[in-house]
Protein backbone atom coordinates (compact mmCIF):
# COMPACT_ATOMS: atom_id res chain seq x y z
CA UNK A 1 0.00 0.00 0.00
CA UNK A 2 2.88 2.11 0.96
CA UNK A 3 4.22 1.49 -1.80
CA UNK A 4 1.88 1.80 -4.66
CA UNK A 5 1.48 5.60 -2.96
CA UNK A 6 5.12 6.17 -3.73
CA UNK A 7 4.43 5.30 -7.32
CA UNK A 8 0.88 6.98 -7.57
CA UNK A 9 2.89 10.24 -6.31
CA UNK A 10 6.38 9.48 -7.93
CA UNK A 11 4.89 9.76 -11.09
CA UNK A 12 2.57 12.67 -10.29
CA UNK A 13 4.81 14.85 -9.70
CA UNK A 14 7.41 14.17 -12.15
CA UNK A 15 4.38 14.68 -14.77
CA UNK A 16 3.15 18.08 -12.66
CA UNK A 17 6.54 19.41 -12.54
CA UNK A 18 8.16 18.22 -15.86
CA UNK A 19 9.32 21.57 -16.63
CA UNK A 20 11.25 22.00 -13.50
CA UNK A 21 15.18 21.18 -14.00
CA UNK A 22 15.20 20.27 -10.18
CA UNK A 23 11.95 18.73 -9.69
CA UNK A 24 11.78 16.40 -12.15
CA UNK A 25 14.43 14.49 -12.46
CA UNK A 26 13.66 13.80 -8.89
CA UNK A 27 10.54 12.81 -9.09
CA UNK A 28 11.48 10.80 -12.10
CA UNK A 29 13.96 8.91 -9.97
CA UNK A 30 11.35 8.55 -7.16
CA UNK A 31 9.07 6.44 -9.57
CA UNK A 32 11.33 4.45 -11.80
CA UNK A 33 12.48 3.39 -8.18
CA UNK A 34 9.28 2.55 -6.76
CA UNK A 35 8.64 1.02 -10.20
CA UNK A 36 11.25 -1.32 -9.94
CA UNK A 37 10.72 -2.64 -7.06
CA UNK A 38 6.72 -2.82 -7.36
CA UNK A 39 7.74 -5.10 -10.62
CA UNK A 40 10.54 -7.42 -8.33
CA UNK A 41 7.85 -7.49 -5.48
CA UNK A 42 5.71 -9.08 -8.40
CA UNK A 43 8.18 -11.14 -10.00
CA UNK A 44 9.64 -12.74 -6.86
CA UNK A 45 6.53 -13.71 -5.07
CA UNK A 46 4.83 -17.15 -6.24
CA UNK A 47 1.45 -16.51 -7.56
CA UNK A 48 1.10 -17.58 -11.04
CA UNK A 49 2.66 -16.22 -14.22
CA UNK A 50 -0.77 -15.36 -15.51
CA UNK A 51 -1.65 -13.40 -12.31
CA UNK A 52 1.60 -11.99 -12.30
CA UNK A 53 0.90 -10.51 -15.92
CA UNK A 54 -2.33 -9.52 -15.33
CA UNK A 55 -1.80 -7.54 -11.98
CA UNK A 56 1.28 -5.36 -13.60
CA UNK A 57 -1.04 -4.72 -16.62
CA UNK A 58 -3.46 -3.29 -14.15
CA UNK A 59 -1.04 -1.45 -12.31
CA UNK A 60 0.36 0.05 -15.55
CA UNK A 61 -3.45 0.77 -17.10
CA UNK A 62 -4.14 2.47 -13.66
CA UNK A 63 -0.87 4.60 -13.88
CA UNK A 64 -1.65 5.49 -17.21
CA UNK A 65 -5.18 6.59 -16.50
CA UNK A 66 -4.02 8.41 -14.15
CA UNK A 67 -1.44 10.23 -16.27
CA UNK A 68 -4.02 10.96 -19.20
CA UNK A 69 -6.14 12.80 -16.27
CA UNK A 70 -3.01 15.19 -15.16
CA UNK A 71 -2.50 15.59 -19.23
CA UNK A 72 -5.74 17.09 -19.42
CA UNK A 73 -5.53 19.54 -16.70
CA UNK A 74 -1.87 20.26 -17.84
CA UNK A 75 -2.46 24.02 -17.20
CA UNK A 76 -4.11 24.16 -13.78
CA UNK A 77 -1.60 22.72 -11.29
CA UNK A 78 -3.77 22.71 -8.58
CA UNK A 79 -5.84 20.88 -10.11
CA UNK A 80 -3.51 18.29 -11.09
CA UNK A 81 -2.64 17.98 -7.44
CA UNK A 82 -6.38 17.58 -6.53
CA UNK A 83 -6.22 14.42 -8.27
CA UNK A 84 -3.21 12.98 -7.21
CA UNK A 85 -4.58 13.67 -3.33
CA UNK A 86 -7.90 12.05 -4.72
CA UNK A 87 -6.46 9.00 -6.41
CA UNK A 88 -4.23 8.24 -3.13
CA UNK A 89 -7.28 8.56 -0.47
CA UNK A 90 -9.60 6.92 -3.10
CA UNK A 91 -7.21 4.06 -3.17
CA UNK A 92 -6.54 3.76 0.53
CA UNK A 93 -10.06 4.34 1.12
CA UNK A 94 -10.69 1.33 -1.02
CA UNK A 95 -8.01 -1.30 0.77
CA UNK A 96 -9.18 -0.15 4.32
CA UNK A 97 -13.03 -0.34 3.90
CA UNK A 98 -14.47 -3.41 5.57
CA UNK A 99 -17.40 -3.00 4.58
CA UNK A 100 -17.28 -3.60 1.19
CA UNK A 101 -20.05 -6.23 -0.10
CA UNK A 102 -19.62 -9.59 1.17
CA UNK A 103 -17.91 -12.75 -0.37
CA UNK A 104 -21.48 -15.40 -0.76
CA UNK A 105 -18.57 -18.13 -0.79
CA UNK A 106 -17.66 -17.24 2.57
CA UNK A 107 -19.99 -18.74 5.20
CA UNK A 108 -20.92 -16.45 8.16
CA UNK A 109 -22.28 -18.40 11.75
CA UNK A 110 -25.78 -19.17 11.61
CA UNK A 111 -26.60 -17.39 14.96
CA UNK A 112 -23.94 -14.76 15.25
CA UNK A 113 -23.39 -13.16 11.68
CA UNK A 114 -21.18 -9.98 12.90
CA UNK A 115 -18.73 -8.70 15.48
CA UNK A 116 -19.63 -5.40 16.39
CA UNK A 117 -17.32 -2.82 18.85
CA UNK A 118 -19.33 0.03 20.47
CA UNK A 119 -17.60 2.76 21.98
CA UNK A 120 -17.11 2.49 25.60
CA UNK A 121 -19.09 5.37 26.65
CA UNK A 122 -21.74 4.47 24.45
CA UNK A 123 -22.90 1.15 26.00
CA UNK A 124 -25.45 1.12 28.35
CA UNK A 125 -27.83 2.61 25.61
CA UNK A 126 -26.51 1.49 22.41
CA UNK A 127 -27.99 -2.23 22.69
CA UNK A 128 -31.55 -1.66 22.34
CA UNK A 129 -30.46 0.90 18.81
CA UNK A 130 -29.15 -2.06 17.80
CA UNK A 131 -31.75 -4.50 19.08
CA UNK A 132 -34.48 -2.20 17.69
CA UNK A 133 -33.56 -3.42 13.58
CA UNK A 134 -36.26 -5.55 12.99
CA UNK A 135 -33.90 -7.65 11.35
CA UNK A 136 -31.84 -8.05 15.08
CA UNK A 137 -32.70 -10.91 16.98
CA UNK A 138 -29.73 -11.52 19.68
CA UNK A 139 -26.91 -9.09 20.93
CA UNK A 140 -24.25 -10.94 23.12
CA UNK A 141 -21.33 -9.52 24.48
CA UNK A 142 -17.60 -11.53 23.68
CA UNK A 143 -16.27 -13.44 26.64
CA UNK A 144 -14.82 -10.64 28.78
CA UNK A 145 -10.75 -10.83 29.53
CA UNK A 146 -9.63 -10.93 32.91
CA UNK A 147 -7.08 -7.90 32.42
CA UNK A 148 -10.11 -5.67 30.93
CA UNK A 149 -8.32 -2.42 31.66
CA UNK A 150 -5.65 -3.08 28.57
CA UNK A 151 -8.20 -4.22 25.96
CA UNK A 152 -11.54 -3.11 24.65
CA UNK A 153 -12.43 -6.64 23.85
CA UNK A 154 -15.30 -6.65 26.40
CA UNK A 155 -16.16 -3.61 24.07
CA UNK A 156 -17.37 -6.35 21.36
CA UNK A 157 -20.35 -7.98 20.59
CA UNK A 158 -21.47 -10.56 18.39
CA UNK A 159 -25.08 -10.43 16.42
CA UNK A 160 -27.58 -11.90 15.34
CA UNK A 161 -29.47 -11.51 12.45
CA UNK A 162 -33.13 -13.18 11.38
CA UNK A 163 -32.54 -15.83 9.11
CA UNK A 164 -32.67 -14.96 5.20
CA UNK A 165 -31.84 -11.43 5.92
CA UNK A 166 -29.50 -9.51 3.54
CA UNK A 167 -26.33 -9.43 5.56
CA UNK A 168 -24.44 -6.38 3.83
CA UNK A 169 -27.80 -4.52 4.34
CA UNK A 170 -27.70 -5.46 8.08
CA UNK A 171 -24.08 -4.17 7.80
CA UNK A 172 -25.33 -1.17 6.61
CA UNK A 173 -27.62 -0.04 8.64
CA UNK A 174 -25.82 -1.09 11.77
CA UNK A 175 -22.87 0.71 10.63
CA UNK A 176 -24.94 4.05 10.98
CA UNK A 177 -25.64 3.57 14.68
CA UNK A 178 -24.07 6.36 16.53
CA UNK A 179 -21.60 4.92 18.56
CA UNK A 180 -21.09 1.52 16.70
CA UNK A 181 -16.98 1.96 16.27
CA UNK A 182 -16.49 -1.15 14.06
CA UNK A 183 -18.33 -4.21 12.63
CA UNK A 184 -17.12 -7.07 10.43
CA UNK A 185 -18.36 -10.22 9.53
CA UNK A 186 -18.35 -13.40 12.20
CA UNK A 187 -16.67 -16.09 9.35
CA UNK A 188 -16.94 -19.81 9.76
CA UNK A 189 -13.06 -21.59 9.17
CA UNK A 190 -12.79 -24.62 8.40
CA UNK A 191 -9.35 -26.68 8.89
CA UNK A 192 -8.12 -28.98 6.22
CA UNK A 193 -10.15 -32.18 6.88
CA UNK A 194 -7.85 -35.57 7.72
CA UNK A 195 -8.03 -37.49 4.92
CA UNK A 196 -10.72 -40.29 5.47
CA UNK A 197 -8.93 -43.32 7.26
CA UNK A 198 -6.24 -45.18 4.30
CA UNK A 199 -4.78 -48.44 4.89
CA UNK A 200 -1.29 -46.75 5.74
CA UNK A 201 -3.01 -43.76 8.11
CA UNK A 202 -3.26 -45.68 10.99
CA UNK A 203 -0.29 -47.13 12.09
CA UNK A 204 -0.55 -49.91 14.86
CA UNK A 205 2.88 -51.37 15.28
CA UNK A 206 6.46 -50.22 13.56
CA UNK A 207 9.61 -52.39 12.92
CA UNK A 208 12.77 -50.39 11.91
CA UNK A 209 15.35 -48.34 12.88
CA UNK A 210 14.79 -45.49 15.16
CA UNK A 211 15.98 -41.70 15.00
CA UNK A 212 17.92 -42.05 18.10
CA UNK A 213 19.24 -44.73 20.22
CA UNK A 214 18.02 -42.86 23.38
CA UNK A 215 14.29 -43.03 22.81
CA UNK A 216 12.14 -46.02 23.51
CA UNK A 217 8.87 -44.93 21.70
CA UNK A 218 7.98 -48.00 19.69
CA UNK A 219 6.79 -46.11 16.43
CA UNK A 220 9.78 -43.62 16.07
CA UNK A 221 11.07 -45.24 13.77
CA UNK A 222 8.08 -43.68 11.65
CA UNK A 223 9.14 -40.55 12.22
CA UNK A 224 11.38 -38.57 10.12
CA UNK A 225 10.63 -35.63 11.39
CA UNK A 226 12.24 -36.61 14.56
CA UNK A 227 15.41 -37.20 12.49
CA UNK A 228 15.50 -34.30 10.03
CA UNK A 229 15.15 -31.98 12.82
CA UNK A 230 18.18 -33.85 14.85
CA UNK A 231 16.15 -34.37 18.21
CA UNK A 232 18.82 -36.50 19.79
CA UNK A 233 20.63 -33.70 19.61
CA UNK A 234 17.72 -31.61 21.47
CA UNK A 235 17.25 -34.27 23.79
CA UNK A 236 20.40 -34.90 25.15
CA UNK A 237 20.94 -31.13 26.09
CA UNK A 238 18.23 -32.09 28.45
CA UNK A 239 19.59 -35.68 29.44
CA UNK A 240 22.81 -34.63 30.19
CA UNK A 241 21.14 -31.59 32.53
CA UNK A 242 22.64 -29.31 30.57
CA UNK A 243 19.02 -27.31 30.89
CA UNK A 244 16.90 -27.21 33.70
CA UNK A 245 13.66 -25.46 33.41
CA UNK A 246 13.07 -21.33 35.36
CA UNK A 247 9.19 -22.87 35.27
CA UNK A 248 6.71 -25.25 33.70
CA UNK A 249 5.65 -23.47 30.91
CA UNK A 250 2.36 -23.81 29.74
CA UNK A 251 1.06 -24.55 25.93
CA UNK A 252 -2.20 -24.32 25.15
CA UNK A 253 -4.10 -26.00 22.07
CA UNK A 254 -6.90 -24.39 20.86
CA UNK A 255 -8.50 -26.62 18.19
CA UNK A 256 -10.90 -29.53 18.10
CA UNK A 257 -10.23 -30.38 21.35
CA UNK A 258 -7.75 -32.93 22.94
CA UNK A 259 -8.04 -36.68 24.13
CA UNK A 260 -6.86 -35.95 27.58
CA UNK A 261 -6.80 -39.88 28.31
CA UNK A 262 -4.47 -40.45 25.39
CA UNK A 263 -1.79 -42.59 27.01
CA UNK A 264 1.20 -41.07 24.75
CA UNK A 265 -0.68 -37.61 26.17
CA UNK A 266 -2.47 -38.27 29.84
CA UNK A 267 1.02 -37.36 31.98
CA UNK A 268 1.42 -34.33 30.24
CA UNK A 269 -1.69 -32.67 29.97
CA UNK A 270 -3.07 -30.22 32.64
CA UNK A 271 -6.25 -29.52 32.75
CA UNK A 272 -7.61 -25.70 33.75
CA UNK A 273 -10.93 -24.41 34.43
CA UNK A 274 -13.81 -23.93 31.88
CA UNK A 275 -17.29 -24.01 31.37
CA UNK A 276 -15.91 -26.08 28.82
CA UNK A 277 -13.84 -28.62 30.49
CA UNK A 278 -15.58 -31.61 28.82
CA UNK A 279 -15.67 -30.10 25.28
CA UNK A 280 -11.81 -29.35 26.00
CA UNK A 281 -10.63 -32.52 26.95
CA UNK A 282 -12.22 -34.85 24.39
CA UNK A 283 -11.85 -34.83 20.41
CA UNK A 284 -13.86 -36.52 17.94
CA UNK A 285 -12.01 -35.42 15.21
CA UNK A 286 -8.61 -35.97 16.10
CA UNK A 287 -7.34 -33.10 14.73
CA UNK A 288 -6.54 -31.67 17.83
CA UNK A 289 -5.14 -34.68 19.61
CA UNK A 290 -3.05 -34.97 16.46
CA UNK A 291 -1.18 -31.33 17.10
CA UNK A 292 -0.90 -32.10 20.68
CA UNK A 293 1.08 -35.04 20.13
CA UNK A 294 3.33 -33.65 17.97
CA UNK A 295 3.83 -30.74 20.48
CA UNK A 296 3.82 -32.73 23.38
CA UNK A 297 3.44 -36.52 23.77
CA UNK A 298 5.37 -37.85 25.80
CA UNK A 299 9.18 -38.78 24.95
CA UNK A 300 10.99 -42.34 25.45
CA UNK A 301 7.82 -43.80 27.89
CA UNK A 302 8.28 -47.06 26.06
CA UNK A 303 4.30 -46.11 24.19
CA UNK A 304 3.93 -44.60 21.16
CA UNK A 305 6.02 -41.45 19.43
CA UNK A 306 8.37 -39.10 20.37
CA UNK A 307 7.58 -35.15 20.53
CA UNK A 308 9.31 -31.85 20.93
CA UNK A 309 9.01 -32.47 24.36
CA UNK A 310 12.17 -32.67 26.54
CA UNK A 311 10.35 -33.82 29.46
CA UNK A 312 6.72 -33.07 31.52
CA UNK A 313 9.02 -30.76 34.13
CA UNK A 314 9.35 -28.46 30.28
CA UNK A 315 6.25 -27.65 29.68
CA UNK A 316 2.35 -28.72 29.99
CA UNK A 317 -0.27 -29.36 27.51
CA UNK A 318 -4.01 -27.64 27.79
CA UNK A 319 -6.48 -27.80 25.31
CA UNK A 320 -9.57 -25.08 24.08
CA UNK A 321 -11.98 -25.94 21.42
CA UNK A 322 -12.97 -23.81 18.94
CA UNK A 323 -13.14 -25.82 16.07
CA UNK A 324 -16.69 -28.28 16.21
CA UNK A 325 -16.44 -32.19 15.38
CA UNK A 326 -16.41 -31.40 11.38
CA UNK A 327 -13.40 -29.25 11.92
CA UNK A 328 -15.90 -25.57 11.62
CA UNK A 329 -14.58 -23.24 13.82
CA UNK A 330 -15.59 -19.18 13.75
CA UNK A 331 -13.90 -16.17 14.22
CA UNK A 332 -15.20 -15.09 17.48
CA UNK A 333 -14.97 -18.32 19.08
CA UNK A 334 -11.24 -18.48 18.31
CA UNK A 335 -11.06 -15.06 19.81
CA UNK A 336 -12.67 -16.05 23.10
CA UNK A 337 -10.68 -19.24 22.80
CA UNK A 338 -7.05 -16.54 22.96
CA UNK A 339 -8.96 -14.99 25.58
CA UNK A 340 -9.51 -17.73 27.65
CA UNK A 341 -5.82 -18.97 27.07
CA UNK A 342 -4.23 -15.60 27.97
CA UNK A 343 -6.33 -15.69 31.14
CA UNK A 344 -5.25 -19.38 32.54
CA UNK A 345 -1.83 -18.43 32.32
CA UNK A 346 -0.66 -19.57 28.46
CA UNK A 347 2.93 -18.70 28.08
CA UNK A 348 2.41 -20.38 24.27
CA UNK A 349 -0.78 -20.95 22.14
CA UNK A 350 -0.50 -23.07 19.07
CA UNK A 351 -3.25 -22.62 16.71
CA UNK A 352 -3.35 -25.23 13.65
CA UNK A 353 -6.63 -23.45 11.90
CA UNK A 354 -7.53 -20.08 9.55
CA UNK A 355 -8.92 -19.80 6.81
CA UNK A 356 -9.69 -17.10 3.77
CA UNK A 357 -11.14 -14.08 5.01
CA UNK A 358 -13.38 -11.59 3.72
CA UNK A 359 -12.19 -9.07 5.33
CA UNK A 360 -9.07 -6.90 4.27
CA UNK A 361 -8.18 -6.56 8.45
CA UNK A 362 -9.99 -8.28 11.00
CA UNK A 363 -9.86 -5.75 14.18
CA UNK A 364 -11.29 -8.33 16.77
CA UNK A 365 -8.48 -10.58 15.82
CA UNK A 366 -5.64 -7.91 16.42
CA UNK A 367 -7.55 -6.63 19.70
CA UNK A 368 -7.08 -10.72 20.80
CA UNK A 369 -3.62 -11.13 19.59
CA UNK A 370 -2.46 -7.96 21.05
CA UNK A 371 -4.24 -8.65 24.40
CA UNK A 372 -1.94 -11.82 24.43
CA UNK A 373 1.36 -9.52 23.24
CA UNK A 374 0.12 -7.62 26.53
CA UNK A 375 0.77 -10.52 28.55
CA UNK A 376 4.00 -11.90 26.96
CA UNK A 377 1.91 -15.07 25.13
CA UNK A 378 3.32 -16.31 21.83
CA UNK A 379 1.00 -17.32 19.11
CA UNK A 380 1.51 -19.65 16.60
CA UNK A 381 -0.32 -20.29 13.43
CA UNK A 382 -0.80 -22.78 10.44
CA UNK A 383 0.43 -21.00 7.16
CA UNK A 384 -2.95 -22.86 5.50
CA UNK A 385 -2.84 -25.42 2.53
CA UNK A 386 -4.13 -23.11 0.25
CA UNK A 387 -0.86 -23.47 -2.08
CA UNK A 388 -1.02 -19.36 -2.24
CA UNK A 389 -0.18 -16.74 0.09
CA UNK A 390 -0.63 -17.31 4.36
CA UNK A 391 -0.77 -13.67 4.54
CA UNK A 392 -4.26 -13.83 2.96
CA UNK A 393 -4.77 -16.32 5.83
CA UNK A 394 -6.82 -15.53 8.86
CA UNK A 395 -5.30 -15.75 11.57
CA UNK A 396 -1.61 -16.06 10.52
CA UNK A 397 -1.81 -13.02 8.38
CA UNK A 398 -1.18 -10.93 11.61
CA UNK A 399 2.06 -9.00 11.73
CA UNK A 400 2.06 -10.42 15.57
CA UNK A 401 1.45 -14.43 15.08
CA UNK A 402 4.00 -16.84 14.01
CA UNK A 403 3.14 -18.62 10.83
CA UNK A 404 4.55 -22.02 10.07
CA UNK A 405 4.62 -23.38 6.37
CA UNK A 406 5.21 -27.25 6.04
CA UNK A 407 7.74 -28.87 4.43
CA UNK A 408 8.12 -32.26 2.64
CA UNK A 409 10.77 -34.87 3.03
CA UNK A 410 12.91 -33.23 0.71
CA UNK A 411 12.90 -30.30 2.59
CA UNK A 412 10.77 -28.27 -0.23
CA UNK A 413 7.63 -26.69 0.23
CA UNK A 414 5.23 -29.11 0.49
CA UNK A 415 2.85 -29.25 -2.25
CA UNK A 416 -0.45 -28.29 -0.15
CA UNK A 417 1.32 -25.33 2.08
CA UNK A 418 0.90 -21.65 1.92
CA UNK A 419 3.91 -19.75 1.10
CA UNK A 420 5.31 -17.48 4.38
CA UNK A 421 7.09 -14.46 1.92
CA UNK A 422 4.73 -11.51 2.78
CA UNK A 423 4.43 -12.49 7.01
CA UNK A 424 6.20 -10.99 9.09
CA UNK A 425 7.01 -13.74 11.22
CA UNK A 426 7.54 -16.42 8.86
CA UNK A 427 9.46 -19.95 9.78
CA UNK A 428 9.44 -23.78 8.71
CA UNK A 429 8.70 -26.85 10.03
CA UNK A 430 8.29 -30.31 8.65
CA UNK A 431 4.13 -31.14 7.37
CA UNK A 432 4.35 -34.59 5.36
CA UNK A 433 3.70 -37.75 6.79
CA UNK A 434 3.60 -36.24 10.09
CA UNK A 435 2.83 -39.43 12.79
CA UNK A 436 1.12 -38.53 16.05
CA UNK A 437 -1.32 -39.44 18.45
CA UNK A 438 -4.98 -39.37 17.13
CA UNK A 439 -8.24 -39.91 19.07
CA UNK A 440 -9.48 -42.99 20.45
CA UNK A 441 -5.90 -43.78 22.48
CA UNK A 442 -4.76 -44.39 18.53
CA UNK A 443 -2.21 -43.11 16.40
CA UNK A 444 -2.10 -42.09 12.62
CA UNK A 445 0.05 -39.84 9.87
CA UNK A 446 -1.58 -37.01 8.18
CA UNK A 447 0.31 -34.08 6.26
CA UNK A 448 -0.67 -30.09 6.35
CA UNK A 449 0.74 -27.14 7.85
CA UNK A 450 -1.73 -27.86 11.03
CA UNK A 451 0.99 -30.58 11.46
CA UNK A 452 3.90 -28.84 10.61
CA UNK A 453 2.69 -25.81 13.68
CA UNK A 454 2.75 -28.05 16.43
CA UNK A 455 6.74 -28.84 16.22
CA UNK A 456 7.17 -24.66 16.25
CA UNK A 457 5.04 -24.18 19.43
CA UNK A 458 6.30 -27.02 21.29
CA UNK A 459 10.09 -25.81 20.62
CA UNK A 460 8.76 -22.72 21.78
CA UNK A 461 7.17 -23.64 25.03
CA UNK A 462 10.56 -25.06 25.85
CA UNK A 463 12.52 -22.17 25.05
CA UNK A 464 9.53 -19.97 27.45
CA UNK A 465 10.42 -22.85 30.20
CA UNK A 466 14.17 -21.85 30.09
CA UNK A 467 13.72 -18.25 29.68
CA UNK A 468 10.45 -17.12 30.77
CA UNK A 469 10.23 -13.63 29.56
CA UNK A 470 11.52 -13.98 25.84
CA UNK A 471 8.95 -12.41 23.73
CA UNK A 472 7.30 -12.96 20.62
CA UNK A 473 9.81 -10.96 18.76
CA UNK A 474 12.78 -12.07 19.99
CA UNK A 475 11.47 -15.65 20.05
CA UNK A 476 10.98 -15.44 16.11
CA UNK A 477 14.74 -14.31 15.88
CA UNK A 478 16.11 -17.03 17.65
CA UNK A 479 14.16 -19.64 14.90
CA UNK A 480 15.52 -17.79 12.62
CA UNK A 481 19.22 -17.07 13.26
CA UNK A 482 19.48 -20.78 14.43
CA UNK A 483 17.48 -21.83 11.40
CA UNK A 484 18.79 -23.97 8.56
CA UNK A 485 17.73 -23.12 4.90
CA UNK A 486 15.55 -25.05 3.31
CA UNK A 487 15.50 -26.14 -0.19
CA UNK A 488 13.06 -23.31 -0.88
CA UNK A 489 13.57 -20.99 1.51
CA UNK A 490 12.35 -18.43 0.18
CA UNK A 491 8.83 -19.22 -0.09
CA UNK A 492 8.91 -21.43 3.12
CA UNK A 493 11.22 -19.93 5.38
CA UNK A 494 14.07 -21.42 7.19
CA UNK A 495 12.92 -24.63 8.89
CA UNK A 496 13.44 -24.93 12.86
CA UNK A 497 16.89 -26.04 13.97
CA UNK A 498 15.67 -26.91 17.63
CA UNK A 499 19.17 -28.05 19.76
CA UNK A 500 20.69 -24.76 17.99
CA UNK A 501 17.70 -22.73 19.42
CA UNK A 502 18.08 -24.07 22.64
CA UNK A 503 21.63 -23.03 22.68
CA UNK A 504 21.28 -19.60 21.96
CA UNK A 505 19.61 -18.73 24.88
CA UNK A 506 22.54 -19.92 27.20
Amino acid sequence: MILLSILILGFSFWNIFKQNKFLSPLFGIIFIGSLLMSCSNMMTSTMSLEYKFLHTIFMLIGVGLLGFILQVLSNNKKAQIGAVIMTIVGVNLYISNPHTPLDPNIKLVANAELLIKIEHAHKKGISNKVLNFSFVQGLNALSTPKDSEVTTLDDYFKVDIIPDFDVNNAIANISNVEGVEWIEANEVLRQKPLEELKKNNEIDQVRGDKFSASVNDPMSARQWNMEVLEMEKFYNLFTLNKFRPKKRAKLFILDSGVNARHEDLNLNFVSHPSIDKSENESDVNGHGTHCAGVAGAITNNGVGVASMSPGAQYYSISSIRVMNNFGFGSQAQIIEGIIEAVDAGADVISMSIGGQSNQVKEEAYEEAVQYAQLHNVIIVAAAGNNSGDAAKIVPASSDKIIAVSALDKTLKKAQFSNFITNTNYGIAAPGVSILSTWKSGRYAAFDGTSMATPHVAGLLATLKSLKPNLTTKQAFEILERTGKPTKETNLTGKMINPAAAVLSIR
